[in-house]
Order: C-alpha cells, then sequence, then structure tokens
C-alpha cells in the first residue's frame, strides 16, 4: 500500500493550458491522481473508455484530465488517472453527477475495472520545474518519488533550482517538480519527473553534468550529488508511457 501511495502523482500527464493563467513563478496547481487496475483482457477497452470519458468530460482547461500506464516499476501494470494541473478554485466546480459526469463512469468505464487504487493530492511548482510542453509531447517519463530527510526541504529546493537552470539551458528534456499535499508516515515528500522518447536514450543520458558545471563552477555536480544523497532517505521510481 506504501508503495502505490507514494507512486500516484502526476507526471507525465501534465498538459493543459491553465498556466497561462498565471507567470507567478510561486503559484501551485493542484494534481489529484487515481490508480486503477483493469480487468484482465480489457486494457484496449479500458483504454478507449477512459478516452472517450476525458475528451466529453475533461477537455484542456480547467477540467482536465489525462491517462498514463504504468510500464516499469513497483506498479507495473497499473494505470495513473490525473485530475489537473488545476487552480485550486476549480476542485469546488469540477464536473459532478448533476452533468453526467458520475453516471458516464460507472456505466462506460467501472465495468472494465478490477481494482482502484489509492487517490493522491500533489502541487505541481512551475517556479521549479521546466518544460510542461516538452512533457505533454513526450512518449515516456521516469518517475521519482522521494522522501526527504527531516528539515530538509530547503536544501532540496535550493539544489532542483540549479537543476531546473540547467534543463532549461539545454531545452531538450521536461524537469518537473512536485511537493506532497497529503504526508504520509515514511511516504514521500516530493517528486521529480523527466521526459523522453526512446529507451536507448534513456539508457544512456548521464544528466546535464557539462551544463550544470558550465553554470555553476567545476566540480558543482558531484557536490549536488553528494548533497543529494545527504538529504534524503530514499526514493522510488517507475516509467509511464502516455495513453492519451
Amino acid at each position: 500500500m506504501k508503495k502505490f501511495i507514494i507512486m500516484v502523482f502526476i507526471t507525465g500527464c501534465l498538459v493543459s493550458n491553465i498556466f497561462a493563467q498565471s507567470n507567478t513563478e510561486n503559484t501551485q496547481y493542484a494534481v489529484e491522481n487515481l490508480l486503477i487496475m483493469p480487468k484482465s483482457g480489457m486494457e484496449e477497452k479500458f483504454e478507449a473508455a477512459v478516452q472517450a470519458h476525458n475528451k466529453k468530460f475533461h477537455p484542456d482547461g480547467p477540467y482536465v484530465a489525462r491517462l498514463r500506464k504504468i510500464e516499469y516499476g513497483p506498479n507495473a501494470g497499473w494505470y495513473v488517472w490525473i485530475f489537473g494541473p488545476t487552480v485550486y478554485g476549480s476542485l469546488d466546480t469540477r464536473p459532478t453527477k448533476e452533468n453526467g459526469h458520475s453516471l458516464d463512469w460507472s456505466t462506460t468505464i467501472d465495468p472494465l475495472v478490477e481494482e482502484y487504487g489509492p487517490t493522491s493530492f500533489w502541487n505541481f511548482n512551475p517556479g521549479l520545474s521546466f518544460g510542461l510542453d516538452l512533457q505533454k509531447k513526450s512518449k515516456y517519463q521516469e518517475v521519482w518519488a522521494i522522501d526527504l530527510k527531516p528539515k530538509q526541504y530547503y536544501r532540496f529546493k535550493e539544489l532542483v533550482g540549479k537543476l531546473k537552470k540547467a534543463y532549461e539551458s539545454e531545452g531538450k528534456t521536461a524537469f518537473l517538480v512536485f511537493e506532497n499535499n497529503l504526508h504520509a508516515k515514511n511516504g514521500p515528500d516530493v517528486a521529480i519527473t523527466w521526459s523522453f522518447d526512446k529507451f536507448g536514450d534513456w539508457q544512456t543520458d548521464p544528466g546535464p553534468k557539462s551544463t550544470y558545471e558550465k553554470l555553476f563552477g567545476a566540480g558543482s555536480w558531484q557536490s549536488g550529488m553528494d548533497e543529494w544523497m545527504d538529504m534524503i532517505n530514499g526514493y522510488d521510481s517507475e516509467i509511464r508511457s502516455a495513453v492519451e
């Protein structure tokens, strides 16, 4: 159950024009995530049903939703249905049973579901992130759910701020940062996703070491990695593919 909780979060799904509403780096956006396991042999029908539901009730905008499949990691075989990113006020006016939303889900999707996992709730932090559009277009996402040591968020924020500048300077890979809104004992505090399209590229990707050291000096990459290991208790990772 712990691994379900720590791995269910937005990630690869971050596709919304809602971010045009604000250029404030400190603005945060709500993201809800639900793990779903379809019945055996019904995966294609399940994907089609969710895509049709999302097109009808959750197109791009304040109520956007997307579906991702977990290909590798502790939750391989599960799907993640993601509501958002959206401004928090949209949570109060989201589609409900009054407009047919609940009936559509219960009649077209629920019969294809074997099991529902937990729902999680995260902040997307655009001020620490780069490449939302790259993430939107990517075929795959690598996701890390990270357990920080106590009182280490300020160090995490400083380090990922530097990483963002490096990824932004290269302009090739999405680097998105999230913060857990509903903390659990021994659960993750923050999460990061990266975009990629080919496993060959993913396997040989060294990270932005060269660019990072151009920005912050020789040896800064190793110093940053040493600091990273000092500030975390650990992390879980997975790879997701885009269904829609």
